[in-house]
């Protein structure tokens, strides 16, 4: 029977992060064709069927199924966040889907602390992350903005 292991990401705050910290690499995969459908069933997105259908994918030229792009962005976004802990809060996030993920393929999340300061008594740190396929191609770059909690009397 699957069984789901809730993950609390621990507290961390402001005055713990630094610049050029990077996260542990975190790697998902293989990847498979259930991951992608079980996806498009939770977000009711069934219109591409190139992502939960060989044959419609091999019809429109395409290698075969793909998983989809927001699907990788929720993985990576996910890891990022847990990494900054359970405080932070998410002020932006972008990602771009450069290259194509397929049922086999490894993802291997990374993400670097590219800036981090303060603003109106509040501490932020701008992350650098980016999904990396088995063969070391870039297939998903992305970006997080992020509000991390300050420790109690410290001052931005």
């Amino acid at each position: 029977m699957f069984k789901v292991e809730p993950r609390v990401p621990p507290a961390r705050f402001f005055e713990d992060v630094a610049e050029g910290e990077e996260m542990p690499v975190v790697t998902k995969g293989p990847m498979q064709a259930g991951h992608q459908v079980r996806w498009a069933g939770a977000c009711d997105n069934y219109a591409s069927e190139f992502h939960h259908d060989a044959a419609a994918a091999r019809a429109q030229g395409l290698p075969g199924l793909l998983l989809s792009g927001p699907y990788m962005a929720c993985l990576m976004l996910t890891e990022v966040t847990h990494w900054l802990g359970s405080g932070a809060r998410v002020v932006s996030f972008w990602d771009r889907n450069s290259a194509p993920t397929a049922p086999g393929d490894m993802a291997h999340i990374h993400a670097v602390i590219q800036r981090r300061w303060t603003e109106g008594g509040a501490g932020f740190v701008e992350v650098d992350c980016r999904i990396v396929n088995g063969e070391g191609k870039l297939t998903t770059p992305g970006g997080v903005v992020a509000e991390l909690p300050m420790r109690k009397g410290a001052t931005a």
